[in-house]
């Protein structure tokens, strides 16, 4: 019963944590629409959350699938918060030292996302030199690609290097 208090009282103190950190400084949607098609963008130019990292949560993904250290806390966060995906959202996670904050966003023509492993061939000869698409991006070089492709507007996650 220890372990269930425990998981209690965390589940409690991501609450509290969220609410302090809402509306920090989230992505809007009017300035993700605003990148100019093929052009990378910086994630630091388009919000002032300090970011750790920057994960995408594509439609129907509730959870990052891997297992690391920044994983276990989304997920820990995610699930503390009830977070749930359909498919006509998607969401990006921003990961700050003292928080973390989801961003969803409602899928349209003029801004969808591609999650890394839907970066085809045809796609990757899209992408700018530089750009290396990821599902989660360290904030310090976390970056969105816009790109269009069969009359729709993808966002692309990724980092410069």
């Amino acid at each position: 019963m220890n372990f269930m208090r425990l998981i209690g009282f965390l589940v409690s103190m991501a609450s509290i944590v969220y609410g302090l950190s809402a509306n920090a400084g989230s992505l809007d949607r009017d300035d993700l629409e605003s990148i100019p098609i093929g052009k990378a963008t910086e994630f630091s130019n388009l919000s002032t959350f300090d970011a750790q990292a920057v994960c995408l949560l594509h439609p129907y993904q509730d959870r990052l699938s891997s297992k690391d250290e920044l994983a276990v806390r989304v997920n820990t966060y995610l699930a503390a918060n009830k977070h749930v995906s359909d498919e006509g959202h998607f969401a990006f996670v921003l990961v700050g030292k003292d928080g973390i904050e989801i961003v969803p966003f409602k899928r349209s023509r003029n801004l969808d996302v591609l999650a890394k492993h839907e970066v085809s061939s045809s796609v990757d000869e899209m992408l700018p030199k530089g750009f290396a698409p990821h599902d989660c991006a360290n904030g310090q070089s976390a970056a969105f690609l816009k790109i269009g492709l069969r009359a729709r507007t993808y966002l692309v996650l990724g980092e410069l290097r």
